[in-house]
């Protein structure tokens, strides 16, 4: 397996403080998780229910509060950042200033696990940097300035970045965010054929109707705090989704995969 987890707790620790602190607050406890290559997970939760904590705490990003995470069945506690760059890339929804940074020169920040203690770019380096670009559709758009990109164009460029560090793993958190609906489709069938092509990928999103037609395996957190884990026919047969995400007035539609108004069989997109 290229990522494992057992046993894992994810939240906040205890902290201290004047006035007695901030108690530890635990989101998930106890969960096992296996990521193969070749897979698209989709993570699924309504919101606050741990989606992000969970993708960090897998990212090694935010402390774990009890488990074990294990990259190519090596303890990630054990590694240091160059090691798990080099085996787990992430792409996080947190915007950044780019600078005056082009295209392609923000593709090769994922190439610095491999450049050794000069960080210096050598002809190989520039190859990969260009078929990332390739891959993900941008190979006209080396020069451009990253800023001057739209939403979904720095997504994809991201995507890049990720793909040019060369990992097994990409872990992806809610890379739809800003994104219109062709943009948002086109970014999930780029993470299904990157799957396709052999890399293990676990993506958040609140996309459910994208995730349940595109992902291999669901992860599903639901208010109950616990994690439901199957393919998407599977999840859907259950009934988890509609317990996770229904509302007073609206209820998953298995046949539509589509939240629809309660007693009146009618999209609240429909016309």
């Amino acid at each position: 397996m290229l990522l494992e987890a057992h046993k894992l707790s994810v939240g906040y620790p205890a902290q201290k403080g004047r006035e007695g602190g901030v108690p530890r607050r635990e989101i998930l406890a106890g969960i096992d998780l296996a990521l193969p290559s070749s897979r698209f997970v989709a993570l699924l939760g309504p919101n606050g229910s741990g989606k992000s904590t969970l993708i960090r705490s897998l990212a090694g990003l935010q402390p774990i509060l009890g488990g074990i995470v294990t990259l190519d069945g090596v303890n990630m506690s054990q590694l240091d950042l160059e090691d798990r760059a080099s085996r787990m890339a992430t792409v996080l929804t947190e915007r950044f200033d780019s600078g005056y940074f082009s295209v392609a020169d923000i593709v090769a920040f994922g190439r610095y696990p491999h450049t050794g203690f000069r960080n210096e770019l050598a002809p190989k380096d520039r190859e990969v940097v260009q078929s990332s670009l390739e891959a993900v559709g941008l190979e006209g758009f080396s020069r451009r300035m990253f800023a001057e990109l739209s939403d979904g164009e720095r997504q994809k460029a991201l995507i890049a970045l990720a793909l040019a560090q060369e990992t097994d793993i990409i872990i992806l958190d809610e890379p739809t965010a800003f994104l219109d609906a062709p943009a948002r489709s086109e970014i999930f069938h780029l993470v299904h054929d990157l799957a396709f092509a052999g890399k293990g990928i676990i993506l958040s999103t609140h996309e459910v109707d994208l995730a349940l037609r595109e992902a291999d395996e669901i992860w599903l957190i639901d208010r109950r705090a616990q994690l439901i884990r199957g393919n998407p026919d599977e999840v859907i047969a259950s009934g988890a989704i509609g317990a996770a995400f229904d509302s007073p007035r609206l209820a998953f539609d298995a046949a539509s995969l589509r939240f629809i108004r309660k007693n009146s069989g009618v999209s609240p997109n429909s016309p």
